[in-house]
């Protein structure tokens, strides 16, 4: 948790910034509340916090004096200036002193939420928080999770959400909490913890803010499975798809996700989970709702879009990758699915 310092001269504001947002699942803890600026200021000097929201007009000393004070004592924390009306001349002056956001009174929740985003960011890249990689070995990604196992231990299971816009988030979980987690390839990265994560992924899925997410499926312990949740979220957000609430339909999507490349024939896929072919394919369509080779279809056909848009490698050459060793039969799927050709989805 960040710990954070709020300034206000008038109360009502200060606690309406204090509950605007959820700051402990946004990763902020809220450790003083201020309306003297002074007793801010003998706070600050004594505590150091990591984040500091101070309004600019306050009787005796100003957010801008006080964030200058702070300055020339060394304290180094991140300060985001809060006004009711847009001071450009403060604005300009906060500048100079490195301010790190600017919001205006009344509070909006989506503005407040962006900037808590981007000053998170800013402290982690800053205190070496480590970034995920689902390329990286599971012994890895283990390492890397140690540095929120405080958080972790205090819920039994979870789930992890993926988003390609930054600043996006869940919505709040009642009863849980949201841990941010840097993802390499992904605007936004949460950890959705719950003591009841199977019910929870269950709720998010449900709700309209599910849409543009990659989601894993729930485990638990958490900490020992974010290296299955990451590789999971990784490819339900590449290949635009959510894992079946049927444990298994789930596994054998991963399945075909890991497995795209090769040579995908329906009766060998059956008989590696043991079941007959026409028994395999009901059981997957009833779990996830469409058949299983036009959900391969649209795996390859989606990772291809995402490899197209993000690396310079030859068409023909992310063709094959997906597994489609005939470019002209792959060229015609793409424009079925995406809607324009490999070569326009470059441009």
């Amino acid at each position: 948790m960040w710990r954070t310092v709020i300034v206000d001269d008038e109360p009502w504001a200060l606690e309406g910034l204090a509950e605007v947002i959820d700051w402990r699942a946004a990763g902020f803890s809220i450790e003083g509340r201020f309306t003297d600026p002074q007793e801010a200021f003998a706070f600050l000097c004594e505590n150091q916090p990591d984040v500091v929201f101070t309004d600019i007009r306050m009787p005796e000393i100003s957010g801008v004096e006080l964030i200058s004070m702070a300055r020339q004592r060394g304290i180094g924390c991140k300060f985001v200036l809060i006004s009711a009306y847009e001071d450009f001349k403060a604005a300009q002056q906060a500048i100079l002193l490195d301010v790190c956001g600017y919001v205006l009174k009344p509070y909006d929740q989506e503005e407040i939420n962006k900037v808590a985003e981007i000053i998170r960011k800013h402290l982690e890249k800053e205190n070496g928080v480590p970034q995920l990689d689902w390329q990286d070995s599971p012994e890895l990604t283990l390492e890397k999770a140690a540095a929120w196992e405080r958080e972790l231990r205090h819920f039994s299971g979870g789930f992890l959400c993926l988003h390609e816009e930054q600043g996006r988030r869940p919505e709040p979980l009642e009863g849980g909490r949201l841990l941010s987690l840097p993802v390499k390839g992904a605007g936004s990265g949460f950890l959705v913890l719950s003591n009841d994560a199977r019910a929870a992924r269950a709720l998010f899925l449900d709700g309209a803010d599910s849409a543009g997410w990659g989601v894993s499926q729930a485990h638990a312990p958490a900490d020992e499975g974010i290296p299955a949740m990451l590789r999971e979220a990784w490819y339900s957000l590449q290949c635009r798809f959510h894992y079946s609430v049927r444990e298994l339909v789930g596994e054998i999507q991963l399945y075909l996700c890991e497995n795209m490349g090769k040579d995908l024939i329906l009766g060998q896929i059956a008989q590696h989970y043991h079941f007959s072919e026409p028994y395999f394919c009901v059981l997957f369509k009833r779990g996830a709702g469409v058949p299983v080779m036009r959900f391969i279809q649209l795996v390859r056909i989606n990772y291809a879009a995402y490899l197209i848009r993000t690396t310079d490698n030859r068409l023909q050459d992310i063709s094959e990758q997906v597994g489609f060793n005939n470019y002209s039969y792959f060229g015609k799927l793409f424009k079925k699915y995406q809607g324009v050709t490999p070569e326009s989805c470059r441009e």
